[in-house]
């Protein structure tokens, strides 16, 4: 089995491939032929385990990931990945780069199927980690020109946008307001862990795509009930239903408003595989909301590996006992 850690996989993979990696789990998808399970909770007194599982039969691996989540210690990620023709466990990678650039990359092939093909100005609520890479996937699959950057601390945007002006071609701009991220911006995209909504659905202008990232709790919500109610008179997508019905805070709670129904909202692979079109027209306000699906982390987790091995990257652990077959 191959050990790979954070920073041999920093080396390994950017942002552009893993932006057509993880379009391409989502093309199999469409077609039925990326299984996926939703993540899945086990709470104990002092912190959580998660774990999200899938395959790509397509591409030869299978595989999960798994994390754990404790206040006062953090979270970490491990992505553990498998033969789907031999079934030999093949790697253990650690994964907190890996999920930051795959949580980017959804959101980036959202905004590539659904986004006006002339969108210029984005709105970014957030200015943590994870923000970065939702930054770095927007400009990677759309040529934006400015990036409208809000967050309710002044200090920790402007420290975001120091930090990453130099890594887009798109300009940044930290904003004082929600209403100044949303006004004006053909994509508005959200990386938070708010409760409650954190910009107004009135603002919203024609041909606006909302991309929520960060509301994958359902407990917690990023979107109001109005630009609900306007992007169902679009298209609503997201990436497992499945998944959406347990934790995406948004949805749930927006159907039990009467703001949208389930039977409104599709799967993002049905898109990306061509199967329905991501907007129908330029004024429309279509919505891609993502929780994070095992079938990313094994479509990059199996990149990682084949060059990993390709480039003599990694370390070895041997792997212990038989397999039998049931006779």
């Amino acid at each position: 089995m191959l050990y790979l850690g954070e920073d041999e996989i920093k080396s390994l993979i950017g942002m552009p491939d893993v932006l057509d990696l993880v379009d391409d789990a989502f093309k199999a998808q469409g077609e039925g032929e990326a299984p996926n399970q939703p993540r899945r909770r086990l709470h104990m007194p002092k912190g959580a385990l998660q774990v999200m599982y899938g395959g790509l039969p397509g591409v030869g691996y299978f595989g999960m990931k798994a994390y754990t989540t404790f206040p006062g210690i953090g979270v970490r990620f491990i992505v553990l990945l498998w033969d789907s023709n031999t079934a030999e466990l093949v790697a253990l990678m650690e994964a907190n780069i890996l999920g930051q650039l795959r949580t980017g990359a959804a959101s980036g092939v959202g905004a590539r199927y659904m986004a006006r093909k002339d969108a210029k100005v984005a709105g970014l609520f957030g200015s943590g980690s994870q923000a970065r890479t939702q930054l770095e996937a927007l400009c990677c699959a759309i040529p934006l020109e400015q990036v409208k950057v809000f967050s309710r601390s002044a200090e920790k945007r402007e420290k975001f946008v120091a930090a990453m002006k130099d890594k887009v071609s798109a300009e940044l701009v930290p904003v004082e307001s929600a209403t100044e991220a949303v006004k004006g911006s053909a994509i508005v995209c959200t990386m938070t862990t708010a409760r409650e909504p954190v910009f107004d659905g009135g603002d919203l202008e024609p041909g606006t795509t909302v991309i929520p990232a960060g509301s994958n709790r359902v407990t917690n919500r990023e979107v109001d009930d109005e630009t609900f109610r306007r992007a169902a008179r679009g298209r609503i997508a997201t990436d497992d239903i499945d998944g959406a019905k347990i934790e995406s805070g948004d949805l749930v709670r927006a159907v039990a408003a009467g703001a949208v129904t389930w039977g409104q909202v599709v799967e993002i692979g049905q898109i990306a595989s061509g199967k329905m079109p991501g907007r129908a027209s330029a004024d429309e306000i279509n919505m891609f909301l993502s929780q994070g699906v095992g079938i990313e982390d094994v479509a990059i987790g199996a990149e990682l590996y084949k060059r990993a091995k390709a480039q003599g990257v990694g370390q070895d652990l041997p792997i212990e006992g038989t397999f039998k077959k049931r006779t």
